[in-house]
């Protein structure tokens, strides 16, 4: 049986914040709208239906799934790789990176975001072809011109009535998500690699690392000298950005264009900046080994995590 359930967070990504690291092991997942929180194993979020699945002629509707699944395989060995101490270079980078980067493109929230940009595009261009009845019938005459399908008993008054009630919704097919994200992967992954790489490691006594359903964070690094209009879109090419991502509860990369690649150890205090950056950039979930993680109060104390639960 075909599975249908289909993850846009890798589980072997997030393995690596649960307790020890096992598939049995438990996730402390916390919803930031309400502040709740459970402990559920990594398969059990991340995940909806039927993301990856491509329904078109001649193509295995898993292809994709599958490809995912084996790339996953060698993105676990990458990321243990990590955790045991080995470096950040070599085949293991590229794999990290490109595992970075299908972070970056694919969620369910990005394709909510497309979604909604391109159905604003196709409502303009529905506004400027109603616009008056006589440019509606000179565009419907191209079309049956053209050899288009046209409903004639489909009148100018009742498509303007139509649209104008809102009563609809614009879908995107789940195909052309895919083949955007693909497309951008591609872009995408050469710029990672082109940033210098800083590994930062934590332990018990500084703390565990977090992560969310966002797990890509891509900021300026003086936001101040930034249009504030600007602010919340840097690109991942653009100097005097960064990028973070938590690797494990006790492995993080940061990628600048200023700075040489180093590794370093972090401080409670370093940890709990860097998991409130996190938290700034999360969509809906939380995902860490447990509560006491550390992070910054809004007076610049480090706190534990327990704060933001009921």
């Amino acid at each position: 049986m075909t599975a249908r359930h289909h993850h846009f967070l890798s589980q072997c990504y997030l393995r690596g914040f649960t307790n020890n690291g096992s598939k049995k092991s438990n996730l402390r997942v916390i919803n930031v709208a309400d502040g709740t929180h459970f402990e559920t194993k990594p398969r059990n979020v991340g995940g909806v239906r039927d993301f990856n699945r491509i329904d078109a002629e001649g193509v295995d509707q898993n292809i994709l799934e599958k490809s995912l699944a084996d790339f996953e395989g060698e993105a676990a060995k990458a990321i243990k790789g990590l955790i045991e101490g080995e470096d950040f270079s070599g085949e293991r980078r590229e794999i990290v990176l490109y595992l970075i980067g299908l972070l970056a493109v694919r969620s369910p929230h990005r394709r909510e975001q497309m979604r909604a940009f391109q159905a604003q595009i196709i409502e303009r261009m529905m506004d400027l072809s109603l616009d008056s009845k006589e440019r509606w019938d000179s565009q419907i005459e191209g079309l049956r011109a053209s050899g288009g399908k046209v409903l004639d008993n489909v009148t100018y008054e009742d498509v303007k009535r139509f649209h104008e009630s809102k009563a609809y919704t614009i879908q995107v097919a789940r195909e052309n998500h895919i083949r955007i994200e693909m497309s951008l992967l591609q872009t995408i992954v050469p710029l990672l690699s082109a940033r210098n790489w800083s590994l930062i490691r934590s332990d018990d006594e500084s703390g565990s690392f977090i992560t969310t359903d966002r797990p890509v964070l891509l900021e300026f690094e003086e936001p101040e000298n930034v249009p504030a209009f600007y602010r919340r879109s840097p690109g991942f090419g653009l100097d005097k950005t960064y990028l973070y991502f938590p690797v494990s509860k006790h492995v993080s990369l940061l990628g600048q264009f200023s700075e040489h690649q180093a590794e370093m150890g972090a401080t409670r205090t370093i940890v709990a900046s860097l998991n409130s950056a996190m938290l700034g950039s999360v969509y809906r979930q939380v995902y860490a080994p447990g509560l006491d993680f550390p992070v910054m109060s809004a007076d610049g104390k480090v706190i534990s995590g327990k704060a933001l639960v009921k």
